[in-house]
């Protein structure tokens, strides 16, 4: 029977599809098809992919935000880290004095789960509920992002690198296989006047955008923007954060020109990425060697052997390309 041909794969496609329903209608929602999962081909199954069969240990050490952190201290001497004041598992124990404009508080396993005091200073009870509400179920469930409910979830405060989010600048560094395929570069995320562009290795901008610029071209960031003069060095940094990875975002925040560190992500919006130009997205699919992931290059037991054989052919069948020469 063939794999690629069909019956077996549109089975196994069709259990996954079954098991996450409310994964599979948000991508059917922002992709426009079913994700093909037992054997993908673009970007996007692939990631489904990654979501539903790749268990890496090292995914739960990305998806906690305080393991992050020790990872960029590795490099002490090339990176700033926002300062961590507290941890706990009780916000009830964080110190009164925390409860600043200058401090955030952030669970550590999950994405936007952050208290801004400088917005809510003096909704203590509401504060203390949100927390709670944090911490009573794993993040990423629902979505198939594992990895976070794999870490033990915790409360930590951190000083705020800056005072307002408008001054800095976020870069993103999409890496297949250790190498840059291209950066983002947010000015103000998840700020109504935020701003972005792509950018590659070099640091020149490229046409595509990401999906936001693309409805609306005024989020874009002006025609006269250059990109901090620390961008060589969040590059080299990437490179050495995601050396032997099948793929992988690392993330940089810039102040006052001084690097931070700031996330690494196996699942960059959930799963669920686009940008403005189909034929970019589509060479990224064709960048990503499942053949270097965990599950491919760990043994396997069972059914998984047989279908880590399977699969290892199809990519070979597809084929990988390079990286490519993006304007």
């Amino acid at each position: 029977m063939s794999w690629s041909s069909g019956p077996l794969a549109r089975l196994i496609d069709k259990a996954i599809h079954s098991t996450h329903r409310k994964a599979t209608r948000a991508f059917r929602h922002e992709i426009g098809a079913l994700p093909r999962v037992a054997l993908p081909v673009s970007y996007s199954d692939k990631m489904f992919w990654r979501r539903v069969f790749d268990r890496s240990p090292a995914f739960v050490a990305y998806c906690d935000k305080l393991e992050t952190k020790e990872i960029f201290r590795r490099f002490p001497d090339r990176l700033h880290i926002a300062e961590t004041l507290w941890t706990g598992d009780d916000p009830a124990e964080l110190p009164a004095g925390l409860r600043h404009p200058d401090i955030v508080v952030k669970m550590n396993a999950g994405c936007d789960r952050n208290w801004f005091f400088r917005h809510r200073q003096d909704d203590h009870q509401t504060f203390l509920a949100t927390c709670r509400d944090w911490l009573s179920l794993p993040y990423g469930v629902e979505g198939i992002e594992w990895a976070y409910g794999a870490a033990r979830r915790k409360l930590f405060a951190e000083r705020c690198v800056a005072p307002d989010p408008r001054c800095i600048d976020e870069i993103k560094v999409q890496l297949f296989g250790g190498e840059i395929f291209y950066s983002m570069i947010y000015r103000g995320e998840k700020t109504p006047e935020g701003l972005s562009a792509i950018f590659d290795v070099e640091g020149r901008r490229l046409r595509v955008t990401n999906s936001i610029v693309a409805k609306d071209p005024g989020r874009a960031l002006p025609k006269d923007y250059r990109v901090p003069a620390c961008y060589g060095e969040a590059m080299r940094l990437a490179r050495e954060l995601a050396a032997g990875t099948d793929y992988l975002r690392v993330d940089f925040m810039v102040v006052d020109g001084k690097l931070y560190g700031g996330e690494i992500t196996p699942y960059p919006a959930a799963g669920l990425m686009t940008n403005s130009d189909p034929a970019v997205l589509a060479a990224m699919g064709r960048c990503w060697d499942l053949r270097k992931s965990w599950f491919m290059t760990t043994p396997q037991t069972g059914w998984r052997a047989i279908y880590q054989q399977r699969l290892r052919e199809h990519v070979d069948a597809l084929g990988v390309e390079p990286i490519p020469i993006l304007a």
